[in-house]
């Protein structure tokens, strides 16, 4: 989710402030195919929102290890694709508003679908949600099955910090920072900032959607309720603290972030053994955090604890190469 928010706005300058929408699709996506294609292999025909129909599908995720692997691949494929179709709808108000009207119309436009998918069933059960949404590796047992769905977790994250950097460190990295720094000069030289706006909004959602995969996986239910504005702003606390512009910024700052989280939860402290009592609810703690944060790296620090990193592409190194004079080349003389 960092990675995304940051290619979106740390390279192109289009705050999506709508990013929890984009997991939500990638959820969505896992519940649903899940709960249908398990009921089309099984024969169940009942409600499949039920607590019944959700235990059904965790005794066959189980029983059937290879068929639940196959279907978790062929989910990230799909998540990925609807991610990316849903960015590219969402690139149009993109094309018309900026800054923080494109902000507020993206907030918006996630809180609409959260409603939606709230209070129409068949997308993800409505009020109760999908359970049942099984650990691909449930078959090892439930310790070993979240460690190694851990494993895969950061497998995927790594492919994608890969795929971020490397498209960042290309000229296409270059037409993202000129689209964020001077969208008219940019369209004045060519480059077609629409079609750029269009294309990094639809990578960054489809690598929403396979956060969203992930999410739906690991918590094993899916419920609109789920997928709040908090989530989008917790993430744009990671970037902002670890750096706009810079992925391995991003990296840190999620850690940075993941941790707070935590350690501002009741469970962290049950976990531990300890009891903390304080006169207010400590998960509302986390929230005030977040904010303050985002306001104190705005005011003392907005580049965050890494800066941004120039575009390194092997362009720029030719050409430094040919700028250099050589040393082989005859000097000039004034003779005819």
């Amino acid at each position: 989710m960092a990675l995304s928010f940051n290619l979106e706005y740390g390279y192109t300058g289009q705050p999506n402030l709508g990013k929890v929408f984009f997991l939500s699709i990638g959820a969505y996506v896992a519940g649903a195919v899940v709960a249908h294609t398990i009921a089309a292999l099984t024969g169940y025909g009942e409600d499949l929102f039920t607590a019944r129909a959700a235990n059904a599908r965790l005794l066959y995720a189980a029983a059937n290890p290879g068929a639940i692997l196959g279907l978790f691949a062929v989910i990230l494929v799909l998540a990925t694709l609807a991610g990316a179709a849903f960015g590219v709808l969402a690139s149009y108000p993109a094309l018309r508003l900026r800054g923080d009207f494109l902000a507020i119309v993206l907030i918006a436009v996630g809180e609409v679908g959260r409603v939606f998918v709230r209070t129409y069933q068949p997308i993800a059960g409505g009020n109760i949600g999908t359970g049942g949404v099984p650990n691909p590796f449930v078959f090892l047992g439930d310790r070993t099955g979240r460690v190694a769905f851990s494993l895969v977790a950061l497998a995927l994250a790594l492919v994608v910090f890969l795929l971020v950097q490397r498209l960042s460190n290309t000229p296409f990295g270059r037409v993202l920072k000129s689209v964020r720094d001077d969208e008219l000069v940019s369209n004045v030289l060519g480059k077609r900032a629409p079609q750029v706006k269009a294309l990094v909004l639809a990578v960054g959602s489809g690598i929403a959607a396979i956060a969203g995969v992930l999410w739906a996986f690991w918590y094993q239910t899916v419920a609109a309720d789920d997928f709040v504005p908090q989530t989008t702003f917790l993430v744009v606390a990671m970037v902002l603290l670890g750096g706009a512009a810079n992925h391995r910024g991003a990296l840190v700052g999620a850690i940075a972030m993941t941790v707070m989280d935590h350690v501002t939860r009741p469970s962290f402290y049950a976990i531990l053994g300890l009891e903390v009592r304080i006169p207010f609810d400590i998960n509302y703690l986390r929230y005030i955090l977040i904010g303050l944060l985002i306001i104190l790296i705005l005011r003392f620090r907005p580049e965050g604890l890494l800066p941004e990193t120039p575009v390194r592409t092997p362009a720029l190194a030719v050409a430094a190469a040919d700028a250099t004079p050589s040393k082989s080349t005859p000097e000039s003389s004034d003779t005819p």
